[in-house]
């Protein structure tokens, strides 16, 4: 996850907290918050609330505690739980595209 650091850095991101869940990354002029999780596809976990973005387009809802600085809701537990939106990138290239919506 790390060999994506340089990417989020050209977008303004920086790296804020990190985990064996995900890395946290905070936009430096909007503070907003994306989360990159340690999958095999690159997958950015978007908050639902922050972001001008079409979200029909991400790969569906995720749960995760690791998405701390987000939204609760109950998702078949007894206790809410964090979630965003997913979405996954097949190459680096896509994310910077993906990226830089967040700088315009």
């Amino acid at each position: 996850m790390h060999n994506l650091h340089h990417i989020f850095k050209s977008h303004n991101f920086e790296l804020t907290n990190e985990t064996t869940k995900g890395l946290e990354y905070r936009h430096q002029e909007t503070e907003d918050i994306l989360y990159l999780l340690p999958t095999k596809e690159i997958n950015l976990a978007v908050n639902p609330l922050s972001f001008d973005i079409d979200l029909s387009k991400s790969d569906g809802k995720i749960h995760s505690t690791a998405l701390k600085h987000f939204p609760k809701r109950l998702n078949g537990g007894k206790q809410p739980i964090s979630f965003g939106y997913s979405f996954k990138f097949p190459t680096e290239e896509a994310l910077s595209d993906f990226l830089h919506t967040f700088n315009n």
